[in-house]
């Protein structure tokens, strides 16, 4: 495995899905930037509306079960759902052997303080599962925020999906420093940001994500992402671990 894209999305933000959508496409793509594997997470299943999150998590684990060891399934639930979003960790932990939870609070609009979300984190802690947030777009998902769970559920691994964008980096970094549960996903910092994050947080902590989505119809965004990162200068075994110790330990447990 050269490198591991930590955050992919399923279909298209339009909604529709790309007929030349494939799981061979997208690994095609991910291979023109030097890229062998990705965690594909939800799309549908994160915003308020979604009722039902177990037909598009299981579509996400058939297509990404087209390429194993290579393309690695996250699921979606809204804790607001209370029972019914624990009993489809349960079943996606059972019937899937899911390893990576994603949450978009924003859209989702629920508080990273509320007790259904200290639910989730409590079943996902025992289970193993690591929580994938979207971060840096208040409210709800300031990094600080959801650094509490790093806190209250110590033996739970907690990503910051976006390393807190432009504006909320800095206080991202300074969780991870804090706390060695809190993973921070380079995807949306400037490089600026990205260097100093480098140079401060243990690279076990830190891995890399474009947003793509595997419809788009080209890799523009994954080469950006992926660009952006590698013109940051660190030494070669702080790269390797970054691009793919980091989330092959999260993706596989």
């Amino acid at each position: 495995m050269r490198a591991i894209e930590m955050h992919c999305h399923f279909g298209s933000w339009g909604g529709d899905r790309n007929p030349e959508d494939t799981p061979e496409r997208t690994l095609e793509l991910l291979a023109r930037q030097g890229v062998d594997g990705a965690l594909i997470a939800p799309l549908a299943g994160l915003f308020s509306s979604c009722v039902d999150h177990r037909p598009e998590n299981d579509e996400i684990f058939r297509y990404c079960g087209r390429a194993p060891g290579r393309l690695f399934a996250a699921f979606a639930v809204n804790p607001l759902m209370g029972e019914t979003a624990l009993d489809e960790i349960r079943r996606c932990r059972d019937e899937h052997s899911a390893r990576v939870l994603k949450l978009h609070p924003w859209l989702q609009g629920f508080s990273v303080t509320s007790p259904e979300m200290d639910a989730v984190a409590a079943l996902c802690q025992e289970f193993g599962i690591a929580i994938l947030f979207h971060d840096g777009t208040p409210p709800y998902t300031n990094p600080l925020q959801i650094a509490r769970l790093c806190r209250d559920f110590p033996a739970l691994t907690v990503i910051a999906g976006h390393a807190g964008l432009g504006d909320l980096w800095r206080e991202a970094m300074l969780a991870a420093q804090r706390y060695r549960n809190f993973i921070l996903c380079l995807c949306g910092p400037r490089e600026a940001a990205m260097r100093e994050i480098v140079n401060s947080v243990p690279p076990e902590q830190i891995c890399v994500g474009s947003d793509f989505f595997v419809s788009d119809k080209d890799d523009a965004v994954i080469w950006f992402r992926w660009a952006s990162f590698r013109s940051v200068e660190m030494p070669v075994e702080t790269r390797r671990i970054i691009e793919v110790e980091t989330g092959m330990k999260m993706v596989n447990g």
